[in-house]
């Protein structure tokens, strides 16, 4: 596992000051082997193109008092750009139904490696840290349509004290069954060729995301559960069920001239 260590790289600086949880900086290898078997099966990457693409199996997080959240997080950006760290992408969840502050990518200078960086509240941070066991049950292939449903509406809740901006978590019993497909797209494709398919299945029992892999099947995914937690790995674009069917068709194709 990598050596990369901010505590160090910013010592003595304000910023240092700012980080938290080093403990946590690096990412369960149990989760790391779950990411790249799911990228292995759904994308057909190869495990060390798969590996190579994990955007956080190092993470830190810097926070800040609610009234300097944005002067700080300029600050600590400034700071890590003028070290030669690279920011790939950063994604705002202050307006999103799961409230978890920022998230961002980095590459660093010289090894090209690539770690997570979030910026949080006091607040935003405990809601992270306490919605945890909600999220590791959601992606769970053990849990039920049902559980998923009631997971995802206690998620949201916990994670948003306002009007709910984004689409209103399914509940049971309270809509027909629908489906809502999406390209996956990582940095080793584009929109125009995506590197999977995923499906959201909701009905009145409750929900599920399967996505169509290179085994040629529908199976439990987490990628959409991750993605809306803040994850960078992937882009998913809501698709409708005719594009579905042109990769998923795609996927059998390139899966009957591999076995040719």
């Amino acid at each position: 596992m990598s050596s990369l260590d901010l505590w160090q790289e910013l010592r003595g600086t304000e910023s240092a000051g700012r980080l938290t949880g080093r403990e946590h900086r690096l990412k369960d290898p149990g989760r790391i082997d779950a990411r790249v078997a799911e990228d292995v099966r759904v994308k057909g990457r190869t495990a060390d193109e798969a590996l190579a693409a994990i955007t956080d199996r190092i993470r830190f997080s810097f926070c800040y008092p609610s009234d300097g959240y944005l002067p700080g997080m300029r600050a600590d950006v400034a700071e890590l750009r003028s070290r030669g760290f690279t920011e790939v992408e950063r994604r705002n969840l202050w307006e999103a139904a799961v409230r978890l502050g920022t998230v961002s990518v980095w590459r660093a200078p010289g090894s090209g490696e690539l770690f997570e960086v979030q910026f949080h509240t006091a607040l935003s941070q405990s809601v992270r840290e306490r919605s945890f066991p909600l999220y590791a049950r959601l992606r769970s292939a053990e849990s039920d349509d049902d559980t998923r449903a009631e997971l995802q509406a206690l998620s949201r809740a916990l994670c948003w004290s306002g009007p709910v901006l984004a689409d209103r978590p399914f509940r049971p019993g309270g809509m027909a069954h629908r489906v809502a497909y999406y390209a996956i797209i990582d940095a080793l494709s584009s929109r125009e060729s995506p590197a999977g398919v995923l499906r959201r299945v909701m009905h009145p029992d409750g929900q599920r995301d399967e996505a169509f892999g290179h085994d040629l099947a529908w199976r439990h995914t987490f990628l959409l559960y991750s993605a809306e937690r803040g994850n960078l790995d992937n882009k998913l674009r809501q698709i409708s069920g005719i594009e579905a069917a042109r990769i998923v068709g795609r996927v059998r194709t390139a899966a009957a001239a591999a076995a040719s």
